[in-house]
């Protein structure tokens, strides 16, 4: 799993067309063509791995619940 979709670079060159409303140089309209190309896939995989991180916090809820004490924690009702 990759930590970032952007580079330092791409992200920069973003920021500074945002704020500016830049020029369409080579750069911003590959970073368009990229984003128009690979956003479909992207939105689907934040989907599922948001779903994945949604389900394991439940399960490990769940299971911490579902605990049984072991014998360290047991109170001994026989003196």
């Amino acid at each position: 799993m990759f930590t970032r979709i952007l580079t330092a670079l791409e992200r920069r060159r973003i920021k500074t067309y945002l704020m500016q409303d830049g020029e369409r140089d080579v750069p911003i309209r590959k970073l368009v063509n990229r984003g128009k190309t690979f956003l479909p896939q992207i939105e689907s995989d934040l989907v599922l791995v948001k779903g994945l991180l949604k389900r394991y916090e439940w399960n490990k809820r769940e299971s911490s619940s579902r605990r049984t004490p072991n014998r360290s924690t047991l109170v001994r009702s026989e003196v």
